[in-house]
C-alpha cells in the first residue's frame, strides 16, 4: 500500500506552514499528488430572536476566508515548488457554513486526509469540531497535527496504540506507508490484562508479526495506565520515547444526530503533542 493522493485541509490559516510541511513529508514517501483544499463557507443563518420574521445572517467567517483565499493559494503553490512536489489547489464555495462538509466531500476520494487540530482560542471560523466530524464520517485515515509545532513527519519512532479492535486494525494498516518508513515502531497495549481482544500471554504478538511481514520494524510493548486514562497513557508514552507520530483508532458511537467519541480518543484529540493518525 502507498499513498498516491493526499488531501490537506488549508482553512487553519495560522497552521499553514505546518500543514505544508506535513503534506510534503507524507507525499514524499511515494511521490503522491497533494491536493490543497480551501473552503469558503456559506453564511451562517440564525432564526430570528425578536418579533420580526426575518432570520439573521452572519457573514463574518465567510468574509474572513474569502479575504484569505488568494494568499493561501500562493503559499500552498510556493510550498509545492520548493519541495518539488506535484499537486493542485482547489477552492470551493461551501454549500453550508461547515468547512468539514467540503473536506468530507473531497476527502472520500483520497488516500489520506491531513488536518490541524482546531484552536478554540482562534476565531478564524473553522468549526471547533471540524476534526471530529471528518474523523467520524470520512471513511479515510486522518492525520491530525497538534496546535503547535513544525508539522514535518520525521521517520523516527512511531507509537501504535493497539487493543485488537476494528478501529485499531484500520488505523494500523492505513498507516502502513508511514510505519514502513519509520526507524522503530512500538505497538503499545495499555492495560493488557483488562483487554479481552489481545492475547494475554504475549499481547500484540500477532499484529507485530503481520507488520514485520511488511518489513515494519515493530515490537510490542505493554504499559499500565496507572492513575491516568488510556488516552493520557498513550500520550505520555509517546512523549517519553520521543515518537514523531502516534497511530490509533478513533472510537465512538452515534447518539441521535451526534457522534460521540470515547474517552481515550477525546483525550488525545484535546491534548495531543505530536501528530496523530486516526482511523474510525
Amino acid at each position: 500500500m502507498t499513498y498516491k493522493t493526499v488531501l490537506v485541509a488549508l482553512n487553519e490559516i495560522s497552521r499553514l506552514d505546518a500543514l505544508h510541511a506535513a503534506a510534503m513529508s507524507v507525499a514524499g514517501l511515494s511521490g503522491a499528488h497533494i491536493r490543497g483544499l480551501y473552503a469558503v463557507p456559506a453564511a451562517q443563518i440564525y432564526p430570528s430572536t425578536g418579533f420580526e420574521a426575518v432570520p439573521q445572517m452572519f457573514e463574518g467567517h465567510q468574509t474572513f476566508f474569502r479575504n484569505n483565499l488568494d494568499s493561501t493559494k500562493i503559499r500552498f503553490e510556493s510550498a509545492l515548488r520548493e519541495a518539488g512536489r506535484e499537486g493542485d489547489f482547489v477552492s470551493v464555495e461551501g454549500r453550508s457554513p461547515l468547512i468539514s462538509d467540503e473536506i468530507l466531500n473531497y476527502g472520500r476520494s483520497v488516500d489520506i486526509i491531513l488536518m490541524s487540530a482546531t484552536d478554540p482560542s482562534d476565531v478564524s471560523g473553522v468549526e471547533l469540531d471540524c476534526v471530529e466530524r471528518v474523523l467520524s464520517s470520512a471513511g479515510r485515515p486522518v492525520l491530525v497535527l497538534p496546535r503547535s509545532g513544525t508539522g514535518a513527519i520525521e521517520p523516527g519512532t512511531v507509537v501504535v496504540g493497539w487493543n485488537g479492535a476494528r478501529e485499531a486494525a484500520r488505523a494500523v494498516f492505513d498507516a502502513l506507508p508511514l510505519l514502513k518508513a519509520a526507524k522503530a515502531v512500538q505497538v503499545v497495549i495499555v492495560d493488557a490484562e483488562g483487554e479481552p481482544r489481545v492475547t494475554q500471554g504475549n499481547p500484540g504478538h500477532r499484529i507485530v508479526a503481520a507488520l514485520k511481514r511488511h518489513d515494519v520494524p515493530a515490537e510490542a510493548k505493554s504499559i499500565n495506565s496507572g492513575k491516568t486514562s488510556a488516552g493520557h497513557a498513550l500520550l505520555n508514552h509517546t512523549k517519553e520515547v520521543g515518537a514523531s507520530l502516534l497511530v490509533m483508532g478513533a472510537y465512538g458511537h452515534s447518539r441521535l444526530r451526534e457522534f460521540v467519541f470515547g474517552g481515550a480518543t477525546r483525550a488525545v484529540l484535546e491534548e495531543m503533542n505530536t501528530p496523530v493518525l486516526m482511523s474510525h
